[in-house]
């Protein structure tokens, strides 16, 4: 189904309720331009949905041209929704959906005594941790990092008990030059270079990276490639884009830094909460 229907309903919709693109839009929290780009063929962001049906007085069903009653997909719902986004604006979109999902998961014990359109937009920071997993968000105008974990049937423990291999990655990235290095790699993708070179852009001693270099093979978070040249046989380093190191550099990045805004940090278990 094309989304552009979302627009001429919204249209229909505000006429018979008998209110101004102005009007709407201060309902809702947005600007009449925005409405006017809506009804002229635009999509409203999904999280928008719930309260454009509340203040025109209909269904989400029927702001997409359905008037049958059924019940929702939610996940079906957004994989439509993603789908009919430009490219350019797919991941800017996909973030902010996980935003208001960690927003509202954390809300559920402090809401009475916070304000949530407050901290809905802007930099801030919210957690949510229960027995069975967590939900860390830091939220920036610039940049965000958006983190959730279940254990499924486990707890919480169970997510947090790191073994050799974790022990084994931490160790090597607080040896010296080996975060540098790896970041130089990052920047470089998905090109290989010899030691040389990136100990040259790394501003390395080259005896230091390719011991540094073997680590990092040696952990998969670099890969190694033989070349043959006129002048014998050296080796090439890469970064192996198939691990998942970046979420964690991102995580010590915005964490090592300050952000303004709120914490909401609730336990279910009913152990304690609290809020700054």
């Amino acid at each position: 189904m094309s989304y552009s229907i979302v627009g001429e309903q919204i249209l229909k919709f505000r006429k018979e309720k008998g209110l101004t693109q102005k009007e709407l839009g201060e309902a809702i929290g947005v600007s009449s331009s925005a409405v006017s780009q809506w009804e002229s063929g635009g999509t409203p962001d999904i999280s928008l949905l719930p309260a454009l049906s509340d203040v025109l007085g209909v269904t989400v069903d029927a702001l997409f041209g359905r008037t049958e009653a059924r019940r929702e997909d939610i996940g079906e719902t957004i994989r439509q929704y993603l789908a009919s986004l430009p490219e350019e604006k797919l991941m800017e979109r996909i973030v902010s959906l996980m935003r208001e999902m960690a927003l509202y998961g954390c809300l559920d014990k402090v809401a009475g005594i916070m304000d949530f359109n407050s901290i809905q937009e802007g930099s801030g920071e919210t957690v949510l941790i229960t027995k069975e997993g967590f939900i860390a968000a830091i939220l920036s105008e610039e940049q965000s990092f958006l983190s959730a974990a279940w254990g499924g049937q486990g707890d919480l423990a169970g997510l947090l008990s790191p073994g050799e291999d974790a022990a084994g990655l931490f160790g090597l990235l607080s040896s010296p030059h080996a975060l540098t290095m790896l970041i130089t790699l990052y920047r470089e993708a998905p090109r290989h270079r010899t030691a040389g070179v990136l100990a040259k852009l790394s501003g390395i001693p080259q005896s230091e990276a390719e011991e540094i270099l073997q680590k990092l093979t040696e952990h998969q978070l670099a890969e190694d490639l033989m070349l043959e040249t006129e002048d014998g046989t050296t080796m090439a380093y890469a970064v192996k884009m198939n691990r998942t190191i970046m979420p964690i550099l991102a995580a010590a990045h915005f964490t090592a830094g300050q952000t303004d805004g709120i914490w909401i940090l609730t336990d279910k278990r009913n152990l304690g909460k609290g809020g700054k």
